[in-house]
């Protein structure tokens, strides 16, 4: 049984870790909850997604971008002209943009344009730009998308969702920290020749990894569009989608981007050269097998 004073230092020690770990994974499940239990419904397929909206769920900020400047193209509110393959002329006309994607549009093309006012198309854009952001908190606070593997409804950079990062990360510090627990438990048995506390070192690391196995499971994580989104992205191909003053035109683009629109247009999406096929090779001959004739021996020769 040893002596009771090592008994008493290694029951110390496994009380300790166990404390400890009990202690981050207390922790580490009121954060999850805390974190999901502001998570409602995923938005109803009924519920008509925006022009915006639709974009985003197809292509992302930049798909986003080409619909809001070319609803002013449409509505001769925005003058458009061809400078060379990739670049493009853009002049706003009349009243100007008459929401704040349009306006973030036109801004993000004056920051990219050139110093003779040429701007890069397909022009880029990314979801750092605040009108863009607050476009996708909102699909994803709706349920139509993840952010970036974190459990639908939830933003990445929302304080609920850093306190559960912080608290997983403590634990599984704890958990990386657990075997070296049990080496030093070890030795302070072979020193006091106390191996009563070692029992409860197994169990204890048990526990601890089962614990942070339920939580990464428990943290369903989503990328790109959710079942609910793929859903209200089906409900937009209905033709009762369509509003009033609103071409079906612009619901294509913000489906298919700018390929649907013909060569002619001057926002049109570059092709690629076509590359000619270099004409089959011809197959090498082969070559003639190599017949050796051997005369008739001479016998005796």
């Amino acid at each position: 049984m040893g002596t009771w004073w090592g008994n008493l230092l290694g029951a110390a020690l496994l009380l300790a870790s166990l404390m400890i770990v009990r202690a981050t994974a207390v922790a580490l499940r009121r954060a999850h909850c805390a974190m999901t239990a502001g998570v409602r419904p995923p938005r109803a397929p009924d519920e008509r997604l925006d022009l915006y909206e639709l974009a985003y769920l197809h292509g992302g900020g930049e798909r986003v971008v080409q619909v809001a400047l070319l609803r002013m193209h449409a509505d001769r509110r925005l003058e458009a002209r061809r400078a060379s393959k990739r670049r493009v002329v853009l002049r706003p006309l009349g009243p100007g943009p008459r929401d704040e994607m349009e306006k973030a549009a036109l801004d993000l093309a004056a920051r990219a344009a050139d110093e003779e006012g040429n701007v890069p198309w397909p022009l880029p854009a990314r979801d750092d730009e605040p009108v863009i952001r607050a476009l996708r908190d909102r699909l994803v606070l709706d349920g139509l998308r993840g952010d970036d593997g974190h459990p639908a409804g939830v933003l990445r950079r929302s304080p609920a969702a850093r306190r559960r990062l912080q608290a997983r990360n403590r634990h599984d510090t704890v958990v990386r920290w657990l075997p070296a627990v049990a080496v030093a438990g070890l030795a302070l048995a072979v020193v006091t020749d106390s191996y009563l506390p070692l029992l409860g070192h197994p169990p204890l690391l048990w526990w601890a990894y089962r614990v942070k196995d339920q939580a990464e499971s428990a943290f369903t994580g989503v990328y790109g569009v959710t079942d609910a989104g793929r859903a209200a992205m089906a409900a937009a191909e209905r033709p009762e989608w369509i509003r009033r003053g609103e071409p079906a035109r612009l619901r294509n683009l913000a489906v298919d981007g700018t390929k649907i629109l013909s060569t002619r247009h001057p926002l049109h999406e570059p092709q690629e050269p076509r590359r000619n096929n270099p004409p089959p090779t011809p197959p090498e001959p082969r070559p003639e097998p190599v017949v050796v004739y051997e005369g008739p021996g001479l016998g005796g020769l």
